[in-house]
């Protein structure tokens, strides 16, 4: 019988969740690499999520919840109504803007409309291992345009080193990189931003030299990371969809007492109020490395396309940790190697 990797204690309800947030200004984390089950990681070091933040009917807060998305399932309630909405909305606007009403009467009439299509929505996040300069191993989970502009990171590392973004190790040849995230904005104004971490020194010629920064990381962290990861698979407790349109109709009730046409045909709660919109269709330095990096960074991050598959991601040790697992890096590379890799990882 083959070696339980993943991290069981982040099963338990009792364990302490460590969470990094990415603040305002720069924010400096180390991406670890897949942690559990090679078999079902695939070498993708993170989980992609669907998220609706609702009011959760038996507390009266709003909190997270995982959607069905989340697992590859082609419906959801949330967007389902998502897609309605923006119809209605385009449609209303579109009315007021023939009947002559002003740029500024338009958005004054949808003000609320707009304000419902930002708060009951599918966001989709992206959830790592990472570690702060502290040594601290924790969660990390930004949002798509984050998420693209790391991948686009780790595939320079790769193209540039040939070696894993991810390792646990701090060699010459196989060493992880800092990255350094990046936050400006708030609300629907907020920008985010990935770059390397860089270090910079003079040089024996009293240049300045700047380079990616690759320092180690604490070595409790590389020895004890089995430990301290979470199984990515398990950070959010998944509704399948009824309960989840139960709670979405729960959350249109509250909003119809402000806002009666955000209720719309097909999601009409219990007593309350219907607009008479017509039904709208839902829609469901250059390279010291040697060694072939096997890290997944491929699938389709595209906003409207959800994560296929809910054992893809969420779970692999690097070989170091866990001697069962598959390595990592594999096989001489050479530069046409290097060249092939990163156009594998790039994808679409």
């Amino acid at each position: 019988m083959s070696k339980i990797t993943i991290n069981q204690d982040s099963l338990k309800t009792s364990r302490e969740w460590k969470r990094h947030t990415v603040k305002d200004g720069s924010n400096i984390f180390r991406i670890m690499p897949p942690f559990g089950d090679v078999e079902t990681h695939n070498n993708y070091p993170y989980r992609k999520w669907s998220i609706a933040w609702l009011v959760d009917p038996r507390t009266g807060k709003r909190r997270p919840f995982a959607t069905p998305l989340s697992d590859g399932e082609e419906n959801c309630p949330v967007k389902e109504y998502q897609d309605a909405l923006k119809t209605f909305v385009e449609k209303k606007k579109a009315t007021l803007e023939a009947g002559g009403a002003s740029k500024s009467a338009v958005k004054e009439a949808l003000k609320g409309l707009y304000e419902i299509q930002w708060q009951v929505k599918v966001q989709h996040l992206y959830a790592y291992n990472a570690c702060d300069k502290s040594g601290n191993v924790g969660l990390l989970e930004i949002k798509s345009t984050a998420q693209k502009a790391l991948k686009k990171k780790m595939s320079e590392y790769i193209k540039l080193y040939g070696q894993d973004p991810t390792s646990l190790g701090s060699a010459e040849d196989d060493s992880g990189v800092w990255f350094d995230f990046t936050k400006e904005g708030v609300g629907k104004d907020t920008t985010y931003g990935v770059d390397f971490n860089v270090e910079r020194f003079k040089d024996d010629k009293g240049r300045l030299v700047s380079v990616e920064d690759r320092t180690s990381l604490a070595p409790n962290v590389v020895e004890g990371y089995e430990d301290q990861a979470y199984d990515l698979s398990t950070i959010y407790y998944r509704k399948n969809y009824n309960d989840l349109r139960d709670i979405l109709l729960y959350n249109l009730a509250l909003i119809a007492e402000d806002l009666p046409e955000a209720v719309l045909p097909g999601f009409e709660p219990d007593g309350a109020p219907v607009t008479q919109a017509p039904k709208q269709e839902t829609v469901a330095v250059k390279p010291q490395g040697t060694k072939k990096v096997a890290l997944n960074l491929s699938d389709d991050d595209d906003d409207e396309v959800p994560f296929s598959g809910g054992t893809k991601v969420g779970a692999a040790v690097a070989a170091k940790v866990a001697p069962t697992a598959e390595k990592v890096v594999t096989a001489d590379l050479d530069m046409d190697d290097i060249k092939d890799l990163a156009d594998s990882v790039l994808g679409d």
